[in-house]
């Protein structure tokens, strides 16, 4: 792990827009419990009135059951990203002349340029819901160690950021 006066001097500060992943936790967790809550309602009326329907071409309860299940992936879903969201509370990228400092939940991990192995880039859709969610772009810094550094569309010019570790790392 690398310390501070090997770094060198701070070429610039990104900060990630955490709270923006609470907001999307709170409004996915509130959907899920919502159309969960009508997924078993629609469940309990149409089981109930399938016993009176004799000879039916297919299973009654399959759009219910897809309803249902909407309802909990939504709920999931919402969990994850209320993780992802607590994990990573004070999300700040500090580049230097001659690595990376990345600071999460107040543990800052430091490595040098030296100590990047790869960079691995995915790129997401290009459309309005992924670049709010962050899902538009994504990359993960390979260190030694086996030690990984994630940075998403979320973080402040997270393409800038990119471009700064591609031509110091030369990967």
């Amino acid at each position: 792990m690398a310390t501070e006066t090997d770094l060198g001097t701070v070429l610039g500060t990104y900060r990630t827009e955490n709270a923006r992943r609470g907001r999307l936790a709170v409004v996915l967790l509130l959907a899920g419990a919502a159309v969960s809550a009508a997924g078993v309602a629609f469940w309990l009326a149409v089981d109930d009135g399938a016993g009176r329907l004799a000879g039916t071409a297919g299973d009654p309860l399959l759009l219910p059951s897809a309803v249902l299940g909407l309802g909990f992936g939504l709920l999931i879903l919402g969990a994850a990203f209320g993780i992802w969201f607590l994990n990573r509370r004070g999300e700040v990228f500090e580049l230097y002349d001659n690595g990376l400092r990345c600071t999460r939940a107040g543990r800052p991990v430091s490595v040098t340029w030296a100590e990047v192995e790869r960079v691995d880039v995915r790129r997401g859709k290009d459309t309005a819901l992924a670049r709010w969610a962050g899902g538009d772009l994504g990359y993960t810094i390979h260190c030694a160690g086996n030690r990984k550094i994630t940075v998403t569309g979320l973080t402040r010019d997270a393409r800038g950021l990119l471009r700064h570790v591609e031509a110091a790392t030369g990967r």
